[in-house]
């Protein structure tokens, strides 16, 4: 196909898509038409998410990393680690994707997730019933959902075939064979297992025998005693027990020894602690590249040291023992700690640290903060540090000095900066590229603002001020800085801002909450300086509070946004 073409196919595919005026047919011709021209190795990442039930919200890392265990993605002769180009390749195809419009972009609201970055991708109803009918058709994979009815239209023969991705939908009659021979022989070359939703009979993993992926997402049909020939998967390379019931991992989970991805992740509320113990046994896991969890505890005598595939943790509670373990990684790259809320620790090392929390006065107390800061001189080569806490943290105005000069992601999730904006020095952080902090009855100040604007590389930014008194916050933003700066959001009940002409000349996205009465009292007009945003294409502004100021300021944002050369788009809430 030709440039021009292939262009016009694809402009129209998005155009369909959203719902533009094409019928159900031509779209189907169109979208068709944009298959048959794809590479072999896009064919063969889009056919596998025929797995994903409709509407499913699907996460970019977990998409890339399953295509990389099942093998869709062959190594080029780079330099470096291995997985490393195969992930560039990989985020490279599901990118190409995307531009194609065969994957749609979702939004993601985990606040450790707002970097401007994709993390999720959901697939249009249309491109889903096409790769459905596709895969079913090249057997390519095999879908029971809830009616026991396999997705799209297999000649008996095709049903003959063996399975080699097997897909559970709310599945409840658990039959794959005629008979429990046929079944075995039938399953025995999975290598790629999903279940979804309500599945009561769940297949024995002992029958898996050259599976490489398992995903078992949001399974209320799933207990332990499912997971006890789990160590019999000695080919798996991509484990996921997502928003389980499960609270520990079996001690055979150390027999598979070609495990690349452990993603124990959940959905986290009060009714559904997120306590995890890792057994002592996971420390045979010498291939694992990462480890994903939502406050996974390091018990007394499980040791890292000879985890040196290790790259990315996410999600491990603070302690001693995990902080001296994870020094001893020097090549980990991507590291989330979290603090334990009460009551969530199975260890009395989880209750030592609450209950000096709560001495404190719900500061971290110093043993936590030494603890935090250890980390962070034992990790010299970390990109991206996620520290989550309970709210009612506070966080040492000195820490951001400690971080290694290599850093390109901090992420502040809970707790809070207190007394004093947080301080480093100038030239140690100039590869940072996305930061959150949370304040605590602390104005952001002109001079904070230029502090943060000779951060070389900075692209992201977001502000949490929660200034208690309300005291005059007035942010000036500096006529020079943030050379890279392309997306701001701040967030203060009194908060006001001008910027100058010249100041940040790449923003495109600008996201403000604040409190109308509070900055009308003080200020008495919205007149933040917007026209001096030469790249501005998208303003979000969320209101707290109710009432004719609310109503005032309303009229005030919107003439300032449409009187804007870029007539930029404008998200406008009101929160009471």
């Amino acid at each position: 196909m030709h440039l021009e073409e292939w262009e016009r196919v694809n402009k129209s595919i998005g155009s369909g898509l959203l719902g533009h005026s094409l019928d159900g047919n031509k779209m189907r011709k169109i979208l068709s038409l944009s298959y048959n021209d794809l590479p072999f190795h896009l064919k063969t990442c889009l056919l596998s998410l025929s797995k994903y039930p409709e509407d499913q919200l699907i996460r970019k890392d977990v998409l890339v990393w399953s295509w990389i265990a099942e093998g869709f993605i062959k190594h080029e002769e780079t330099q470096g680690p291995a997985w490393k180009s195969l992930l560039e390749i990989a985020e490279s195809y599901f990118n190409d994707l995307i531009n194609r419009s065969l994957i749609q972009p979702a939004q993601s609201h985990a606040p450790s997730e707002q970097d401007g970055q994709v993390h999720y991708c959901q697939v249009h109803d249309m491109v889903l019933e096409l790769i459905n009918h596709l895969s079913a058709e090249e057997g390519f994979v095999t879908v029971l959902s809830e009616d026991g009815q396999q997705a799209g239209t297999l000649t008996s023969a095709m049903q003959k075939r063996k399975i080699r991705r097997l897909s559970l939908h709310n599945n409840s009659t658990g039959s794959y064979g005629a008979s429990p021979e046929a079944e075995k022989e039938q399953l025995s070359k999975v290598r790629s297992l999903d279940i979804f939703g309500k599945v009561t009979l769940i297949p024995p993993l002992s029958i898996f025998g050259v599976l490489r992926v398992l995903q078992v997402d949001d399974c209320s049909g799933l207990d332990n005693h499912h997971l006890n020939d789990l160590g019999k998967l000695r080919l798996l390379r991509f484990l996921r027990l997502h928003d389980l019931k499960i609270v520990k991992l079996p001690k055979s989970i150390g027999e598979l020894e070609s495990l690349e991805t452990l993603d124990i992740r959940k959905q986290v509320s009060m009714l559904r602690p997120r306590r995890m113990v890792l057994p002592v046994s996971f420390a045979k896991l010498r291939k694992l590249v990462r480890l994903l969890a939502n406050g996974v505890e390091l018990p007394n005598g499980l040791t890292l040291k000879n985890m040196t595939s290790l790259r990315e943790i996410v999600g491990i509670q603070v302690t001693l023992h995990a902080v001296t373990e994870l020094g001893k990684l020097g090549e980990l790259k991507v590291l989330g700690l979290y603090v334990p809320r009460p009551n969530e620790s199975s260890s009395d090392r989880g209750w030592y640290v609450t209950s000096l929390m709560m001495e404190h006065g719900m500061r971290l107390p110093p043993s936590v903060n030494e603890w935090i800061v250890k980390c962070l001189q034992l990790c010299p080569s970390l990109q991206i540090f996620i520290l989550e806490a309970p709210h009612f943290c506070r966080y040492p105005v000195d820490l951001m000095a400690q971080f290694p000069s290599g850093l390109r992601t901090f992420i502040c999730h809970g707790g809070y900066f207190e007394k004093a904006f947080p301080k480093w020095t100038k030239p140690q952080l100039s590869y940072l590229t996305v930061l959150h902090l949370s304040l605590h009855t602390v104005c952001v100040l002109p001079e904070h603002i230029e502090q943060l604007a000779e951060l070389p590389s900075l692209c992201f930014l977001m502000i949490n001020s929660v200034c208690q008194s309300y005291r005059v916050q007035e942010t000036l933003s500096s006529s020079s800085g943030f050379p890279c700066l392309t997306y701001l959001d701040l967030w203060s009940p009194k908060l006001f801002l001008k910027f100058q002409q010249g100041a940040m000349p790449k923003l495109q996205k600008l996201r403000l909450t604040f409190s109308p009465k509070f900055t009308f009292d003080e200020y008495n007009v919205f007149d933040y300086g917007l026209e001096n945003l030469p790249s501005l294409r998208h303003v979000i502004i969320q209101l707290m509070g109710s009432g004719r100021t609310i109503m005032e300021m309303d009229d005030a944002i919107r003439k300032a946004v449409n009187d804007h050369p870029n007539h930029p788009s404008l998200d406008l809430l009101t929160k009471i």
